[in-house]
């Protein structure tokens, strides 16, 4: 038979609003009630057990050990298998015998399910004592399972329960075998593990929660294989997990929930219990030069750059991506991580400091006045100004009214007129007669008397040069 002991530690167990203090009353009593002589401390449990609807016989040993999926509510001294999800900090209540008492939530999970586990008292000490981490293999024993408030188990660990880590077992997935790339999230989730490329250099801040303390906010961008980017905001969060993070390097990021904005846009947050771990991420990266940048319209502009196929490629850049473009010198070697042709932040520019590319420089693309035979994208010219600009205003078929300017140019070839329309007349109206430039990026066009004539373009640049 259990002894006394045993016997109280199976009513508290199944009595969490019981104290010991409170049991080791209602034994006494019902001794007094009983009478002298007729009932031992054991004897006592038995009936209080009874009247508390508590079932005290020993349960059959059952080897199984439970995983997350296959746990059940009301299981006593069950035995559960699973990886560490998250473990949050530790926190304090009081007990209705007003005494100070401890607990901790950690989540660990299987291939199909997450299970919350509660750890209490004296049990929440174990993930330090044991070096429990994210991604841990646990295995916990004498747990009971009880219903949290969204009906789901919940798996406990008092005073009689124990946790061991375990050797790996390919049965049990893995942090990397569950993650999702960030692109990849698109309803509301929780408990998610993403991936990506950190986007953007982390912003923080701290505010007054309700209860008057102060609580911290960290925000950062990343990016997923499809170049979508996702905000992430972590709430509470310890600040050596943020400063652990570079703008370009992949994560991995775990114990977040998705949420959906008005917008339809999707964002992470998360809170103490989220980690960030380092995460190698193929991303397609390739080399080109820059050969030339257009004039900024509407918070946008359009660079060149030029592949080792001597290939010239258009690119759209936008956001914090255009202050990182505004200061790069012409015929700088950058890394391009992104198939999209719009770029939106520097960590998909790299610049390449050591250049031993046999990417030609603009000075090799250069084409002499006298070449320039018919229609041509993308052309390269030193010139020198032969005439002052013309600017005037044409009326379009449509009636409406846009600006033209042109001027001549020449070299040692020959020479041609220059024409640009629109807002790109602002790139020819103030040249001198005389000045030598650098054309970057034009294109040739046939006009209606058949002489070819060079056109500006969103992407070109007039570069005065000495």
């Amino acid at each position: 038979m259990p002894d006394t002991q045993s016997l109280k530690a199976r009513i508290l167990n199944q009595r969490r609003d019981l104290t010991e203090e409170e049991l080791n009353k209602l034994i006494e009593e019902k001794k007094k009630q009983i009478g002298a002589g007729y009932l031992s401390d054991a004897g006592a449990c038995w009936l209080i057990a009874s009247e508390l609807g508590i079932t005290l016989e020993d349960e059959p040993q059952i080897s199984t050990e439970f995983t997350p999926s296959t746990i059940q509510i009301g299981m006593q001294e069950a035995t559960v298998k699973g990886r560490v999800l998250s473990i949050y900090p530790t926190k304090t209540y009081t007990k209705k015998d007003g005494l100070s008492g401890r607990f901790r939530r950690m989540v660990i999970f299987d291939t199909k399910a997450y299970l919350p586990v509660t750890l209490w008292d004296e049990a929440s000490t174990l993930p330090e004592h044991l070096s429990i981490k994210v991604g841990s293999l646990v295995k916990i024993v004498r747990g009971y399972v009880r219903a949290g408030l969204d009906g789901k188990p919940v798996l406990h660990v008092g005073y009689r329960g124990s946790i061991e880590v375990i050797q790996e077992d390919e049965a049990f997935i893995t942090l990397e075998e569950i993650s999702k790339d960030v692109s990849e999230v698109k309803a509301v989730e929780r408990s998610l593990i993403v991936k990506g490329v950190v986007d953007s250099e982390p912003k923080h801040s701290e505010f007054t929660k309700r209860d008057g303390r102060l609580g911290r906010v960290s925000q950062f961008y990343i990016k997923g294989k499809a170049g979508l980017r996702v905000r992430v905001v972590l709430w509470d969060s310890s600040p050596d997990i943020i400063n652990t993070i570079s703008v370009g390097s992949g994560v991995l990021i775990t114990a977040v929930r998705s949420k959906i904005l008005p917008n339809g846009d999707i964002e992470l947050h998360g809170d103490e219990a989220t980690t960030i771990q380092p995460y190698k991420i193929e991303v397609s990266k390739k080399t080109f030069r820059l050969l030339s940048k257009g004039a900024s319209q509407q918070e946008a502009t359009t660079i060149l750059l030029l592949d080792e196929t001597k290939n010239i490629k258009p690119y759209i850049i936008k956001g914090e991506a255009l202050q990182v473009v505004k200061n790069m010198p012409y015929d700088t070697l950058i890394e391009v991580n992104t198939q999209k042709p719009v770029i939106y932040t520097p960590s998909e520019l790299k610049i390449i400091k050591e250049d031993k590319s046999s990417i030609p420089k603009s000075t090799e693309l250069l084409t002499k006045i006298k070449d320039v035979k018919g229609a041509s994208d993308i052309l390269f010219l030193k010139v020198i100004a032969l005439s002052k600009p013309i600017a005037q205003d044409i009326t379009a078929k449509d009636g409406s009214t846009v600006k033209k300017a042109e001027l001549i140019v020449g070299d040692e070839t020959g020479e041609i007129r220059l024409n640009a329309w629109r807002e790109l007349t602002d790139k020819i109206v103030n040249i001198k007669p005389g000045e030598r430039l650098l054309l970057r990026g034009v294109s040739s066009q046939v006009g209606r008397d058949g002489a070819p004539h060079l056109m500006v373009k969103a992407y070109t640049d007039v570069e005065k040069i000495k």
